[in-house]
């Protein structure tokens, strides 16, 4: 399944790049519910979420590609970074399947995770398959974000 996702993960390179500048969006209240029930309706719309890739603090967003059936893109970055990621993959279920594209034309690594409830976590490795590292997502909610909540890495928010 991945190797199929590597063509698609060039050929919605290009629509993925052109998007980068396009503001981030949060999921809506409903969103977990419809989650629970199919993996594939959570990104209807694009969705923010934010968490740990190893060590590093991320945030990645993903939406569904035109045509739906293709699957989901998006991109991710490092906070404190200014690189981003590029993603695109599949959902069956609960089951999220990504690869990711540094440059837009070679994989550099892929994803392999699991839905529960507003969170994505399981496993990332690189194009070899010589470094694994874990990782948890949550999805970052509009009033998360209107408030300031996990906007940013720790010990860079303002304490009241």
């Amino acid at each position: 399944m991945m190797r199929r996702i590597a063509g698609a993960l060039l050929a919605g390179a290009m629509g993925a790049a052109a998007m980068t500048a396009a503001p981030v969006l949060s999921a809506s209240a409903p969103a977990a519910p419809q989650a629970e029930a199919s993996g594939k309706a959570l990104f209807m719309k694009p969705v923010a979420l934010r968490g740990m890739l190893g060590d590093a603090k991320i945030q990645v967003t993903l939406r569904t590609k035109e045509p739906a059936e293709d699957g989901i893109e998006g991109e991710y970055f490092v906070f404190g970074g200014s690189q981003r990621v590029l993603l695109a993959g599949e959902v069956e279920g609960q089951e999220v399947f990504m690869e990711e594209s540094e440059n837009g034309t070679d994989v550099s690594g892929q994803w392999d995770g699991r839905l529960a409830g507003e969170t994505l976590s399981g496993e990332w490795q690189s194009a070899d398959g010589k470094i694994k590292k874990p990782f948890t997502l949550r999805i970052v909610r509009a009033e998360e974000k209107a408030t300031g909540q996990n906007a940013r890495p720790s010990g860079q928010g303002k304490q009241q």
